[in-house]
């Protein structure tokens, strides 16, 4: 009995048993049921993630400024020394015969360039070989493909801007990347990628048996799918949920695009480096940040630097770990003999190359921070900071880049020469064509690759004597009662100020000279008479003058603007005497022509603006006594630099105890202002004829100049007058000098020499001398 019980107590056991053991299996089927559910799922999830991410490609792709094309044409000013520090910034390489584009040779005093094409929105130029002979400074022949009497340098990437963001880089599509650079990538990272479905554990067993012999990394175990999937969408972290991601991805990846759309992501991804906060992307933007030339023109050894960095760019970087790099780019150089991508012959002759990285900072992209800052403040007017830092812009500017060259080596050259030391005095050069307001250069330091403080866009300095043309142009706008011969006395004055006290302006010599034309006032820069002359008019009417100019800054109505109490930058003073140069035209400074997207559409232009601000009448006059600065004034040191027979204009300015230094002036086609002083506002100890006048006019030397309109306009008579300025005269005459006159500043009374001679050209003429 007890037998039957314990059995029939074993089955009730048993049965349970089964029970749980079927409740157990039944839970782990729902389980996997739904690990199968969640897992579904999760690769639909992923494959809608990685479609839709590459689909749209959203790489940020900054927005890339270019400098505006370099033309050559005979007659050019340009010496030998210049165009080969052109070549040298825009990474041209010496090559016997200059066999492909961006290389050069020379034969003496002749260079033949292979240029390469370009696309702007003029159309651009093809890529050709030129024949380009100078002398005696110029360009002295000119022969290429086309015949053309003029050719054009492709536009100089100058910088790029991407102010929301640290990424960087330069798409460059597969078909532009040369074959080797692939066949070096595949051969290093990936042997198996044309075979593989994202994943190769062959490739993984092979590496790590690759790895083993060499006693050190010398192939990879990821796929570059896998490892495009790391860059692209996840993180950096070395965890095993990352890893358990990215397979799937790289599947997923592998499914729904091509082997050439996945290397062309890849080319365009792979993180290369650092710069600062800017993080390097892509094959593209790494040849220009350690080569300084584009992709395409990259020799082997390069290549393989490139591939070599992505092992480690810190590790490897070959500015900071040179003997590291060379020895991982052997590497790659005997990976790719070894996989048939270079012979013997080559392996051998690349691997005795040097690195041949650029230097940091001399890439073109660095070259001119303060011209890209200017841009950086325009653009950010009309884009907001996620357009300018995503969409790939393409930004034509208006810096020509040997006028910039030009600008830093005349402020740098002279003063070394006056302050050798280096770290006193300071200085800034502003450049602009003034009948498009193209600002054309722009140097913030003596030291112009420095990034920093933009002395040119935000010193604000007295301007001193540079404000007298706009005194004097105050009273020319009141023909009746004066004119450029109406004397003025040059003689002590005090002037009572609201706050009490007296101000007694004094000559630069210390000395008066009694009654003198009011010419010669603005030629010697005589204050006491342009103060005589401004308390006559009312300082508010010179305010106004200014405001008529185009100064922005309010000007307060105190006797002591007069003499250039006034705080402005370099950039403003180019703004106001920019009508000056032209004649009375004021044109908004611009240093963008226009915006292109990243297909090369465009976007946005920005049109030249032209409004009349002066009379053509007043605007000649105060140009012509401008130009007897040059010929005869305080800005005579600029005949003894520039051609004889180069009408040229300008002032020059000094403010209180000598602590700034300026020179503003021009030519038909060139306006530059130039200040030095010291950052501390302590005396520079120099004047603007002895500081900024010789920096304005080596630069002007250095530039294709032409002359300013000799012949008066409509209304404006050259009339002989006597000593007194107050009647007319005649050629030869004792004392009797030749002014241009406004037809109501010419007196009716004669003093009787002579016959009375008037040079009036009429408008013919006058329309013949402007655009001479």
């Amino acid at each position: 009995m007890a037998k039957k019980a314990k059995t029939s107590k074993k089955r009730k056991t048993s049965a349970k048993q089964r029970q749980r053991r079927w409740w157990s299996w039944r839970f782990i089927g729902k389980l996997a049921l739904v690990g199968l559910v969640l897992s579904a799922a999760g690769l639909v999830y992923l494959d809608a993630y990685v479609r839709d991410r590459f689909d749209s490609h959203v790489w940020q792709l900054p927005a890339r400024v270019y400098a505006r094309p370099v033309e050559l044409y005979p007659g050019r000013v340009l010496s030998r020394n210049d165009m080969l520090k052109l070549l040298e910034l825009m990474r041209y390489r010496r090559a016997a015969g200059a066999p492909t584009p961006g290389s050069y040779t020379t034969d003496g005093n002749t260079l033949v360039i292979h240029t390469r094409g370009f696309r702007d929105s003029d159309g651009g130029e093809p890529s050709e070989r030129l024949r380009v002979s100078l002398s005696g400074g110029r360009v002295s022949g000119l022969s290429g493909g086309d015949g053309d009497s003029v050719a054009r340098l492709e536009p100089l990437q100058i910088g790029s801007i991407h102010p929301g963001h640290t990424e960087d880089r330069v798409f460059v599509p597969l078909d532009r990347v040369p074959p080797l650079l692939v066949q070096m990538l595949i051969a290093t990272e990936d042997r198996d990628f044309y075979d593989h479905h994202g994943i190769s554990p062959r490739g993984l067993a092979r590496a790590m048996v690759a790895n083993v012999k060499a006693g050190g990394l010398v192939q990879g175990g990821s796929t570059l799918t896998q490892q495009l999937v790391k860059n692209f969408w996840l993180t950096q972290d070395r965890t095993l949920a990352r890893k358990l991601v990215e397979m799937p991805m790289a599947v997923l990846l592998e499914l729904h695009y091509s082997k050439e759309q996945i290397l062309e992501a890849y080319l365009n991804e792979v993180y290369l480096g650092q710069d600062g906060n800017r993080a390097i992307h892509g094959m593209g933007l790494g040849a220009q940040f350690y080569f300084g030339r584009p992709l395409e023109e990259l020799e082997p050894h390069q290549l393989a630097t490139l591939v070599a960095l992505l092992k480690g760019p810190s590790y490897y970087d070959p500015r900071r770990n040179p003997e590291r790099a060379k020895s991982r780019r052997d590497t790659v150089l005997r990976v790719a003999r070894d996989e048939g991508a270079l012979d013997d012959q080559a392996f051998q002759r690349y691997k005795e190359r040097d690195l041949e990285v650029v230097p940091r900072g001399v890439s073109p992209l660095y070259a001119f921070p303060a011209f890209i800052d200017l841009v950086r403040r325009q653009l950010a007017r009309d884009y907001p900071p996620e357009v300018l830092g995503e969409d790939g812009m393409r930004i034509h500017s208006t810096l020509d880049v040997l006028a910039q060259l030009a600008s830093e080596s005349a402020l740098r050259d002279h003063l070394n020469r006056i302050d050798g030391s280096g770290d006193r005095l300071n200085g800034s050069v502003v450049v602009v064509a003034p009948s498009q307001g193209d600002v054309l250069a722009l140097v913030s330091s003596r030291k112009p690759r420095d990034h920093g403080y933009n002395r040119a866009l935000d010193a604000v300095r007295p301007i001193g004597s540079l404000v007298k043309p706009a005194v004097m142009l105050t009273a020319l706008e009141q023909p009746k009662r004066y004119s450029l011969a109406t004397p003025v006395p040059d003689e002590p004055i005090s002037v009572s100020l609201p706050n009490g006290t007296t101000w007694t302006p004094q000559n630069f010599s210390g000395e008066s000279h009694g009654p003198i034309p009011m010419l010669d006032a603005l030629v010697h820069s005589r204050n006491q008479a342009t103060v005589q002359l401004g308390m006559d008019l009312g300082p508010g009417k010179v305010v106004k003058t200014l405001d008529q100019l185009g100064v922005k800054r309010k000007v307060p109505a105190y006797p002591s603007i007069l003499l250039g109490s006034i705080n402005m930058t370099p950039f403003e003073v180019a703004m106001w005497y920019q009508p000056l140069a032209t004649g009375g035209f004021a044109t908004p400074l611009r240093s963008i022509t226009d915006v292109l997207d990243k297909n090369g559409e465009p976007l946005a232009r920005y049109p030249v603006e032209t409004r009349e601000v002066l009379d053509s009448g007043p605007a000649f006059l105060i140009q012509w006594a401008m130009q007897q600065v040059i010929n005869d004034g305080t800005g005579r040191g600029a005949r003894k630099v520039l051609p004889a027979d180069l009408r040229v204009a300008g002032k020059t300015g000094t403010s209180d105890e000598y602590r700034d230094a300026w020179f503003a002036g021009f030519s038909g086609n060139h306006l530059a202002v130039v200040w030095v002083g010291r950052d501390n506002n302590q005396s520079a100890r120099v004047t603007g004829a002895t500081g900024a006048l010789p920096v304005w006019s080596q630069l002007m030397a250095s530039l294709p100049q032409t002359s300013l309109p000799e012949a008066p306009p409509p209304g404006v008579e050259m009339v002989w007058m006597d000593p007194a300025g107050d009647k007319t005269s005649g050629e030869g005459c004792a004392g009797a000098r030749l002014y241009p006159m406004l037809e109501a500043s010419i007196p009716e009374k004669s003093d009787g020499c002579g016959t009375v001679h008037k040079a009036g050209k009429g408008v013919v003429d006058w329309f013949k001398g402007l655009f001479n």
